[in-house]
């Protein structure tokens, strides 16, 4: 294997022995850096692939790390075993005896089986689902069980989430059931009350190798710790400044701390960044030299200057949406829409974005998530103002009876559409009609009367936010859209919502509106072109790269986010903001609106800290950095 496109820091860290700590900065070749290794010790080292274990934090990580490695040695790379925690800890339950009958829950099931223990079925109390299933997840991360959770439990809400977890997990047990986060607490306990499996495993991996260190929770690093085999070879690698998944039970300091727990660890920085400008890598330090936690690295590029990172000021995110846009059509010829990006904290800030794209004609996808007008609650809500705006839209009615649930099931709708059929009439008209069920006629006739209320407010000549307003009130859509979880300000959902009534300020009539609506759906069926804009969550732009990069949002409240500046949060939004720094590649624009959602921001102190010399352009909006 040849080397000698590696800087010295590089190939250290492909040959070193023992255990190796390789701490990689942005954009500094680190998933090439974990391939050579592999490819080393296969062709170089003598090592059989399948006694090498290498853990990614994706299945797409997974194998796109296979795929690598077979372009560098050939065939003998399928022998590899590489996957993520779950699948390898999945794989030794179903080896382990007495552990290979069980069935996976998954997310959706778990969520319904926490429901009916929570139901009349089960314990009849009154808890969120989403909290509770949250923190027994929390627990399980942290290697506690039911029995541990309840001996730790001391206050009325813990005991009572104690008695939850309890018959959860009897539930599970009995139906021969485990959730993923099983996986990982069900193979830790193996492994440590079980040394002949243990040794099993010991001796069969001679090499393990973890990617994205960073990311791990404690179980997942319990587990490799045992995992760890006798001649010490274990090799991770990471960057604490770029760990973005504390909420999901993510510990930076096990990277940060690794050569505390193992000694005679080797440690390797990989601090030359390929990837960025100097100003793009030089203001990204400053931003991440403000958190106290993390690891002390000075990255840096042999690249050239660049151009200097701009700034946007906005009214609100419809104007900075303009303005984004405006911004980036002066830079296509120079460059292609499929090479910029535009990210933001929070899905709900797609929509003005998306809007204007539509307005611009300019092609876009959205990258890990729907777009604003297919996600389902503005679908229900659409269904619903088509319906006050013409109520013989059949196809609007079917959406939405039994949203939320009315119990006009299967039966009810066969007895409807024959009825409409018969006489002639769109099925709202017929649901003023006599079904075989009392029940049936009841529930008809009061959804009857809720749209005939909602189309006599539209007349009144509200404003289509207003009507929105109204829909979630009387249907109570807010509490069904949550389900059994408190309905919060920072639900996605609610922001959604939210977002919408937003975007119904700009039209005067709901025809206006659903005209746009269809003009959307009509551009994204001819829409085929491979050349189109990203639009991200900045969680979801961990990995990837772009010569030009929007971060949006940069205000305080959105960028840090208002819902963690009151629980220890700050420096994690402070690593998800570096974050997106440091996907650019050549130019990297911030934009920071005054107003979002109605309420007043002010500048993130995050752009403060990368710029102490910015100045604000007095409401003026601005493409170049205003120095003092």
């Amino acid at each position: 294997m040849n080397s000698n496109n590696f800087n010295e820091r590089q190939k250290e860290a492909v040959l070193a022995r023992g255990i190796v700590r390789v701490i990689a900065g942005a954009g500094s070749g680190k998933t090439r850096v974990l391939t050579y290794r592999i490819g080393y010790l296969i062709s170089e080292g003598g090592i059989s692939p399948s006694n090498i274990l290498a853990v990614t934090f994706t299945r797409k990580a997974a194998i796109e790390m296979k795929e690598r490695l077979k372009r560098l040695i050939g065939i003998q790379a399928e022998k590899l075993i590489c996957g993520t925690f779950h699948s390898i800890c999945y794989q030794i339950l179903r080896e382990s005896p007495g552990q290979d009958s069980f069935k996976i829950l998954d997310d959706r099931g778990r969520k319904t089986y926490l429901k009916r223990v929570l139901g009349p079925e089960g314990l009849n109390i009154t808890l969120e689902v989403g909290k509770v299933g949250s923190i027994i997840s929390m627990a399980k991360n942290r290697l506690i069980d039911a029995e541990g959770f309840s001996r730790e439990a001391e206050d009325f809400f813990s005991r009572r989430v104690a008695d939850v977890f309890s018959l959860y997990e009897d539930w599970k047990e009995r139906d021969h059931l485990m959730d993923y986060d099983d996986l990982l607490l069900k193979c830790w306990k193996i492994l440590k009350t079980d040394r002949k499996i243990l040794s099993r495993y010991r001796q069969r991996f001679d090499h393990i190798l973890v990617d994205e260190a960073q990311d791990t929770n404690m179980a997942q690093f319990e587990i490799i710790k045992l995992l760890t085999p006798p001649q010490n070879n274990l090799f991770i690698t990471g960057d604490d400044w770029q760990s973005i998944y504390g909420w999901r039970g993510a510990e930076p300091e096990n990277i940060i701390e690794f050569d505390r727990i193992f000694p005679n660890t080797t440690t390797v920085k990989l601090e030359q960044n390929y990837r960025s400008t100097k100003t793009i890598v030089e203001r990204s330090n400053r931003l991440i030299s403000f958190n106290e936690v993390r690891t002390d690295k000075k990255l840096w590029t042999a690249n050239s200057k660049g151009p200097e990172i701009e700034i946007i000021e906005a009214r609100d995110t419809d104007e900075e949406a303009a303005l984004i846009l405006e911004k980036l059509r002066s830079l296509i010829g120079k460059t292609s829409f499929k090479d910029i990006s535009i990210l933001y904290r929070t899905n709900a800030q797609s929509r003005a974005l998306e809007d204007e794209c539509i307005r611009q004609k300019i092609p876009y996808q959205v990258i890990g998530s729907l777009s604003f007008y297919d996600r389902r609650e503005i679908k229900d809500i659409i269904a619903y103002l088509r319906l006050v705006h013409n109520p013989d839209d059949d196809e609007a009615l079917l959406r939405i009876i039994n949203v939320p649930p009315r119990y006009l099931g299967k039966a009810f709708l066969k007895e409807l559409e024959g009825y409409a059929h018969s006489r002639k009439r769109s099925l709202f008209v017929s649901l003023d009609g006599y079904f075989s069920r009392p029940y049936m006629t009841r529930s008809a006739g009061r959804f009857h009367k809720l749209m005939l209320d909602l189309i006599r407010y539209y007349q009144k000549n509200i404003t289509l936010s207003d009507l929105v307003r109204k829909i979630r009130k009387l249907t109570d859509y807010d509490q069904y859209i949550c389900q059994d979880e408190e309905i919060t300000p920072d639900d996605s959902r609610i922001q959604n919502l939210n977002e919408l009534e937003s975007a119904l300020a700009r039209f005067e009539k709901i025809e206006d509106f659903l005209f746009y609506v269809e003009q959307v759906e009509v551009r994204k069926l001819k829409n085929t072109d491979h050349d189109q804009v990203s639009l991200m969550t900045l969680h979801k732009s961990k990995g990837l790269e772009f010569p030009v990069v929007f971060i949006t949002g940069c205000s305080q409240g959105l960028l840090p986010h208002h819902k963690v500046l009151d629980d220890g949060g700050l420096e994690e939004e402070r690593r998800l903001c570096y974050v997106g720094m440091t996907r650019a590649k050549e130019r990297l624009c911030i934009s920071c609106p005054r107003t979002y959602q109605g309420k007043q921001l002010v500048t993130s102190r995050f752009l403060k800290e990368v710029f102490p010399e910015f100045k604000t352009a007095g409401g003026k909006s601005q493409w170049a950095l205003k120095k003092a």
